[in-house]
C-alpha cells in the first residue's frame, strides 16, 4: 500500500548490490524537557547565525511493502510449518527518495538488511518481478539474472529519454541492468504476476510477457481519471481489469452495479451547492463568450476543455476484465465488430469515473470505487465460457464511506477476504467487513479462525445457530464485530448496503496514516 510520507532518512551512497545490515532498536520518546531542549539546540543557534543547520539527510518520498518470491508461502515450504518459530517470511519495503530508491528484507529478527540500493534520480514507480510461469514450450531467457527489479526513473539508461519514459530491469542478484523498455509517454505505474509486466500509461495499457519481454498485447481504449491513479487498473493471478471508456451493449454482461442513487440529506445539500457553482460559472462563461473576454482564473484551455468534454461520447465508470492468458496479441479492442476472445466481463460500476480498483487473492472479487469516494463497489465476476455477454457480475456489497468527497489512493482485501482497506488522500483508512459469498457479517462468520460456508437450511432447521449463540453468550457475552447483526447471512439479499451509520462505530474502523 503507497504512502506519501516526509520522514528524514540518512542519506547513504549509490550500491546497486546492497548489503548493509541494521540492528533493530528499542522506540524511545522524548520527554517534554527533552524536546524542549531540543528545540532549543536546533533553532537558537540558526536565529543567531543566520544560517539553516545542513544535516546530509534526505526525505522519503514513498514506502510500500512488495510480495515477492523471497516472501512467497507457495513457494517456499517452510513458511507453512504451524507455529513454527523462526520460519515466518520476511518482509520486503520499497522505500523511494527524491534522488533514488532501496529495497530492505526485515526477517523475524528484526535486522533489516538492504538488498538493493540505486541513485539515478527519483523514481516513479518499482516492482519486483516474481519468477515467470511458462510451459514446455518457453523459456526462461533471464533464469540466471533473477529475481529481477523492474523501476521508471526520470532519467532512462540512455539518458536521450524524456524522464519516466523508460522501464529499467535490475538484477537483484547481480546488480546490473538487463533490459531496457522504451516509451514515447510518461509512464505512471506498474503492475506484474507470473504471467505479464503490465505497464501502465495515460489512456494505454502495454503487456510484455515474463520470460522474453516482447510486448504481448496493449489497450488504447482507457478512460482517463483526474485522480492520483491516472489510469487505474487492477491486476490478479491471471485477469485484468481497466477503465473502458464506453459500454459495448453486444459485450455487456449480466449484472454490474445497481444503479439506486438514493442520497442522503447530506449528500442532496452537497450536490445542490456544486450544481449552483457551476451554473454560476456556465452563466460567467457565457457572458464571456458574449463579451469576448476572459474573467480572473480562468484560461482559454479551461473553456477549451470543458467544450470537449460536451462532444465526449466517452462513459464513464464501465469496466472491462480480459483473460491475460487467452487474449489475442496485439490490440485488444472492445467494439460491436470485435470477438469476445478474451474478455471475461464488460459492465457498467459507476456513473462517475473509475479512480481505483482491485482484485482478491483468488482473483473472483473486483472491488471499485469513483472519483467522489463515498462508495465501494464489491463485485463478483462469474465468468462464461462461451461470451462475455453470458458472464454474470453480482454486486454484493456497497461499501459507504460518507458522503463528503474523497480521492482514494489504494484498496487492499485480506487474505481470507472477509475485510477490505481503502485508504484515502486524506490520511484515512477505512476497514469494512464483508463475506466472500456476500450477505451480513455476524459472530459466525468473522470470529471464526477460518472462513465459514454460507448458513444452510439444515443448519437453521436442525438449530445450531441458537446453540452456537448459547455457546457463545455463556464464553462471556457478545463478541461480534458488528454489533445488531447477529442473523444468517443466506437470509440477506444479494446486495445489501452497509451504511456508516450501523457500521462506523466497530466495523468501519478509521484511522488516521502516519
Amino acid at each position: 500500500m503507497n504512502e506519501a510520507m516526509a520522514t528524514d532518512s540518512p542519506r547513504r551512497p549509490s550500491r546497486c548490490t546492497g548489503g548493509v545490515v541494521v540492528r533493530p532498536q528499542a522506540v524511545t520518546e522524548q520527554s517534554y524537557m527533552e524536546s524542549v531542549v531540543t528545540f532549543l539546540q536546533d533553532v537558537v543557534p540558526q536565529a543567531y547565525s543566520g544560517t539553516p543547520l545542513t544535516e546530509e539527510k534526505e526525505k522519503i518520498v514513498w514506502v510500500r511493502f512488495e510480495n515477492a518470491d523471497l516472501n512467497d508461502t507457495s513457494r517456499n515450504l517452510e513458511f507453512h510449518e504451524l507455529h513454527s518459530t523462526g520460519n515466518e517470511p520476511p518482509l520486503l519495503v520499497m522505500i523511494g527518495y527524491s534522488d533514488g530508491m532501496q529495497v530492505w528484507g526485515i526477517p523475524i529478527s528484526g535486522e533489516a538488511q538492504e538488498l538493493f540500493s540505486v541513485r539515478h534520480g527519483p523514481i516513479r514507480a518499482a516492482r519486483i518481478l516474481p519468477a515467470p510461469q511458462f510451459g514446455a514450450q518457453k523459456s526462461d531467457n533471464f533464469a540466471e539474472k533473477r529475481p529481477l527489479l523492474g523501476v521508471c526513473k526520470s532519467i532512462g539508461s540512455s539518458g536521450t529519454t524524456p524522464p519516466y519514459c523508460c522501464v529499467d530491469l535490475y538484477s537483484l542478484r547481480t546488480g546490473e541492468m538487463v533490459k531496457s523498455i522504451q516509451f514515447k509517454t510518461p509512464i505512471y505505474d506498474l503492475h506484474c504476476n507470473k504471467r505479464i509486466l503490465v505497464v501502465v500509461l495515460q489512456e494505454k495499457i502495454a503487456a510484455f510477457d515474463s520470460c522474453t519481454f516482447t510486448k504481448k498485447f496493449f489497450v488504447t481504449s482507457c478512460y482517463p481519471c483526474p485522480g492520483p491513479n491516472m489510469n487505474p487498473i487492477a491486476l490478479g493471478s491471471r485477469w485484468l481489469a481497466y477503465a473502458e471508456n464506453k459500454l459495448i451493449r453486444c459485450h455487456q454482461s449480466r449484472g454490474g452495479a445497481c444503479g439506486d442513487n438514493i442520497q442522503s440529506y447530506t449528500a442532496t445539500v452537497i450536490s445542490a451547492a456544486k450544481t449552483l457553482k457551476s451554473g454560476l460559472t456556465m452563466v460567467g462563461k457565457v457572458v464571456t463568450q458574449l463579451t469576448g473576454t476572459l474573467p480572473s482564473g480562468v484560461t482559454e484551455d479551461d473553456v477549451a476543455i470543458h467544450s470537449n468534454s460536451r462532444r465526449s461520447p466517452l462513459v464513464p465508470g464501465i469496466i472491462t476484465v480480459i483473460d491475460t492468458e487467452t487474449v489475442g496479441e496485439g490490440q485488444v479492442l472492445v467494439s460491436e465488430d470485435s470477438d469476445s476472445d478474451g474478455i471475461v466481463a464488460h459492465f457498467p460500476a459507476h456513473e462517475k469515473p473509475v479512480c481505483c480498483m482491485a482484485f482478491n487473492t483468488s482473483g473472483m472479487l473486483l472491488v471499485t470505487t469513483d472519483t467522489v469516494g463515498h462508495d465501494f463497489h464489491v463485485f463478483q465476476i462469474l465468468t462464461h465460457p462461451w461470451s462475455s455477454s453470458q458472464s454474470a457480475v453480482h454486486h454484493l456489497y456497497t461499501l459507504h464511506r460518507g458522503e463528503t468527497e474523497a480521492k482514494v489512493q489504494d484498496i487492499c482485501f485480506s487474505h481470507d477476504c472477509r475485510w477490505v482497506v481503502v485508504s484515502t488522500l486524506r490520511g484515512t483508512s477505512h476497514v469494512f467487513p464483508i463475506n466472500p459469498y456476500g450477505g451480513q457479517p455476524c459472530v459466525r462468520t468473522h470470529m471464526s479462525p477460518r472462513v465459514v460456508n454460507r448458513m444452510s437450511r439444515f443448519q437453521k432447521s436442525a438449530g445450531l445457530e441458537e446453540i452456537e449463540q448459547e455457546l457463545t453468550s455463556k464464553q462471556g457475552g457478545r463478541c461480534s464485530p458488528v454489533p445488531g447483526l447477529s442473523s444468517s447471512p443466506s437470509g440477506s439479499p444479494l446486495h445489501g448496503k452497509l451504511t456508516l451509520f450501523s457500521l462506523y462505530s466497530s466495523a468501519q474502523l478509521s484511522f488516521p496514516v502516519m
